[in-house]
């Protein structure tokens, strides 16, 4: 099996530590066909995308256009409670080549008044607090694949309890691919407890190493490790041995009530 994608990865828009162009030599040495930038949104604590942010992002793909690797971009949106709430702008979203959406935990609070418990309680919460969240996490995460254009569910489990099963099937329905994350890919009641469920719905898998500094950007080994231990089929994961995603064509999305 050759990876020859990874579609999540960060730069110094939000909290990585590189530009785009430095992923591109990496990319290039790994035998990528394919990367994505997807920089944490704009709800984010600290240190998140902007609209200034995202256009700089446009141009400077556009100037590295014949690079060799083809260069993806988009953001990672955050859930921000159970009513399924993105936090893109509209205008974002249709500019985007690829849409996730994950739960974090650092959020501006401020910002979102009315979600503090799912915020705080998945995020900093114990075990069985969390727990009591599980129907509330597994809606959120169900509406928000059947409201906006997702392409990518990311790291789920991650911090937020939920029926693997369901959100599955809405992932299958919508055709969201679920993201095999090599940050967090061995997380405690995470992807690795949920994947016979995701299995049996017959989701598709995408390749992201979440990676933050450009070494990890070729972070495969994990990955390696759970797709032996699962036996997945390499058909059903987008990003290996040329296997390439097809993402929604946003341009002209509209949001729903």
């Amino acid at each position: 099996m050759k990876f020859t994608g990874n579609y999540h990865a960060h730069t110094r828009a939000s909290d990585g530590h590189a530009e785009i162009s430095d992923y591109v030599p990496r990319a290039k040495e790994l035998g990528l066909d394919a990367f994505a930038i997807t920089d944490h949104s704009f709800f984010s604590a600290a240190r998140h995308m902007t609209e200034e942010k995202f256009a700089a992002q446009e141009r400077q793909i556009a100037a590295l256009e014949g690079c060799g690797v083809k260069i993806l971009h988009g953001v990672e949106g955050n859930i921000l409670n159970g009513q399924g709430t993105l936090d893109v702008p509209d205008d974002i979203i249709r500019r985007c080549d690829i849409l996730i959406a994950g739960y974090h935990r650092f959020v501006a609070l401020s910002k979102i008044y009315d979600a503090r418990e799912f915020i705080m309680v998945n995020g900093f919460g114990s075990r069985s607090m969390k727990n009591k969240l599980f129907d509330v996490n597994t809606e959120a995460f169900v509406k928000v694949i059947e409201r906006y254009p997702v392409d990518v569910i990311a790291h789920i489990g991650h911090r937020t309890p939920l029926d693997f099963r369901q959100v599955g099937r809405a992932a299958k329905a919508q055709g969201v691919y679920i993201e095999l994350n090599a940050k967090h890919i061995f997380d405690t009641a995470g992807i690795d407890d949920g994947m016979d469920a995701l299995l049996d719905e017959g989701v598709n898998f995408i390749i992201g190493t979440d990676a933050h500094r450009v070494k990890k950007l070729g972070d495969f080994d994990g990955l390696k490790k759970f797709i032996k231990k699962h036996d997945i089929p390499a058909d059903r994961i987008f990003g290996v041995d040329g296997n390439a995603p097809v993402f929604k064509d946003k341009s002209q999305w509209k949001p729903t009530v």
